[in-house]
């Protein structure tokens, strides 16, 4: 097979619920120039007799002896990229129609982009919509205005799965940092937005997947892993924007005592107990005192407080308000599946 323009790198782990749905939204994109490498890091599901059975020349399919853990395993599977572009795509997200010829037009025509993304649609286990957060990305940013914005709220996320990079770029930045946990992934478009221009395309392209046995969930639930988490990243902001001449910290400060604070209702929704949301308060206040000037946070408090099926019902509620107030297309209980 001749060298791809793009690369669509999946690394999983005990994930054959959801591959399958990722794999076949790649291969049915418009957009053909493509090579996808699934790089199994020692599951002990069905993963390699999915994988298998879904042939196709386009498909690389490597199985790790032992376990290399989420982004050792990503680096590696970035390393066996042949294409001069290429996309992340987690293993429980699914790209949506257009994705990749559209992101593949834009580093195509603008040189100075070196990464591209675009807005998602937020799915449940079942593909059941959940919501389109809304994005505020303006369509190009770079530097301190990108950090800045990164650190100003959820109307500036970045999905991962949506992410289309240039090779060259994440390889001279050594690739993904793997002693980050959960945010190795926005430390990376950090430090590629002082290499070049965030290209954003502000149209769902991608769904990401939200459930219980995501690597998010997991991370929170394990005794305040989350925090330290939050910390770490924070702290790599710092050091990244001091090599630049550059100070955010009070931005950064604020954001950090609302991540804080949303962790909380979001322990509860997970099933954690009263005694692991107070441990989590207590902890939050210790390692980061500001929370406690965050409106955000008593108000989370006070929700996770409540029982998990009633924090989960509020949220529910909120997808559905946000499903109607979408059109008479999306209104009532009924949800829709998309994928």
């Amino acid at each position: 097979m001749s060298t791809p323009r793009v690369s669509v790198c999946i690394p999983t782990f005990n994930r054959a619920r959801y591959l399958r749905a990722a794999i076949e939204s790649v291969l049915g994109q418009n957009f053909r120039d493509l090579e996808v490498i699934v790089s199994d890091d020692g599951s002990s599901d069905q993963t390699s007799d999915l994988v298998r059975s879904m042939a196709d020349a386009r498909f690389r399919y490597t199985r790790n002896p032992s376990r290399l853990g989420l982004w050792a395993n990503t680096n590696q599977c970035l390393a066996r990229a042949s294409g001069k572009y290429v996309i992340i795509l987690q293993d429980d997200d699914a790209l949506l129609p257009g994705l990749l010829r559209r992101e593949v037009e834009v580093l195509e025509s603008e040189p100075g982009v070196v990464l591209v993304h675009a807005a998602a649609r937020r799915v449940d286990a079942d593909s059941h919509l959940i919501d389109e957060p809304p994005q505020s990305w303006p369509p190009r940013s770079a530097g301190l205005d990108f950090v800045s914005r990164f650190w100003s709220g959820a109307r500036y996320a970045v999905a991962m799965s949506s992410a289309m990079f240039r090779k060259s770029m994440v390889t001279e930045l050594g690739g993904f940092n793997a002693d980050l946990l959960f945010s190795a992934d926005a430390d990376l478009w950090q430090r590629m937005a002082f290499k070049g221009q965030i290209a954003f395309l502000n149209e769902p392209l991608i769904a990401v997947r939200f459930h219980a046995g995501q690597v998010t969930s997991k991370i929170l639930l394990d005794h305040g892993q989350m925090l330290e988490e939050r910390l770490k990243q924070a702290e790599a902001t710092r050091k990244l924007l001091a090599a630049e001449g550059a100070n955010l910290d009070p931005l950064i400060r604020r954001r950090l005592s609302q991540c804080i604070a949303s962790d909380l209702a979001a322990l509860r929704s997970l099933d954690g107990s009263t005694g692991q949301v107070l441990q989590y308060c207590f902890a939050g206040i210790r390692l980061h005192p500001a929370v406690v000037g965050s409106f955000a946070f008593y108000r989370s408090f006070a929700v996770a407080m409540l029982p998990p099926s009633a924090v989960r019902s509020l949220k529910r509620i909120r997808g559905r308000w946000w499903r109607s107030s979408r059109g008479s297309g999306e209104k009532g209980t009924g949800a829709r599946t998309i994928l």
